[in-house]
């Protein structure tokens, strides 16, 4: 009798591990975009990790890791692992307008110097820049070529709107309207072990600047070392919209 309550009790358990995997599976195989903008990570702190400037409207900096180290025999894992979003990912953006109209915005802190004469052109203003007035040397860097041509470059931002007044060679004045907005890339995180291309873990947002404290992966591991990978999936502020993703293989060393 005993034996026979064993193995009902052995059947139901595999029984209930089975309806697990396929469950898991079931999502893993059927997950879907979603409109709705994603929760931001709530295991998170600040992280920092100083680069040069680069254009990041344009660029996503992707973390790069070789190996994770974590604990053997546990779901909750809170060291060994580095799932952060770069600083790099947070920038502001200058957005121009001229007398009004809005322009090509600009950078700030990429190192990008525009032509004040383009952004009249953009506006159909076809005389160049003979003059600029005062201006928020904190904020703008605008030098004057060889060729006599005014340059602007974003070294700062102000929560303030900024006016640069300026005038023409025809003698005409224009006021160049300058309006500071942050903007950035929120980014995922999937750890998959390439045997069967099993998911551990999937995160929700990480914020710029910021990294994962804790994960609970999908079931404990064993000591030894695995061979993985980590998918890393950027999206645009609007917290829904996708930019490419980018694949980091790993060893994942279990001790």
């Amino acid at each position: 009798m005993d034996e026979n309550k064993k193995d009902k009790r052995k059947n139901i358990i595999i029984l209930i591990l089975v309806l697990i995997i396929a469950l898991g599976g079931f999502f893993l195989f059927n997950r879907k975009d979603d409109d709705k903008p994603l929760d931001v990570d709530t295991e998170q702190s600040s992280y920092v990790k100083p680069e040069k400037p680069v254009d990041r409207s344009k660029n996503v900096t992707l973390p790069g890791w070789g190996a994770f180290n974590i604990p053997a025999n546990t779901k909750e894992i809170t060291q060994g692992f580095e799932f952060h979003n770069p600083e790099e990912n947070f920038w502001y953006v200058d957005k121009m307008s001229v007398d009004g109209k809005e322009v090509e915005d600009l950078v700030v802190d990429s190192g990008n110097k525009v032509e004040l004469n383009h952004y009249l052109k953009l506006n159909g203003i076809d005389s160049e820049v003979k003059s600029v007035g005062k201006y928020d040397k904190d904020l703008f860097e605008i030098t004057k070529t060889k060729k006599g041509k005014y340059q602007i470059e974003a070294i700062g931002y102000s929560d303030k709107a900024q006016t640069i007044k300026i005038k023409t060679k025809d003698g005409k004045s224009h006021k160049i309207g300058v309006e500071s907005k942050s903007d950035c890339f929120y980014m995922t995180f999937a750890l998959y072990l390439k045997e069967n291309d099993e998911l551990l873990y999937q995160s929700g947002l990480v914020s710029p600047n910021n990294y994962i404290q804790k994960m609970e992966i999908s079931r404990p591991l064993k000591k030894g070392s695995y061979d993985a990978y980590i998918i890393i999936q950027p999206y645009r502020s609007d917290k829904k919209t996708k930019t490419n993703q980018g694949v980091v293989n790993l060893t994942l060393n279990v001790k």
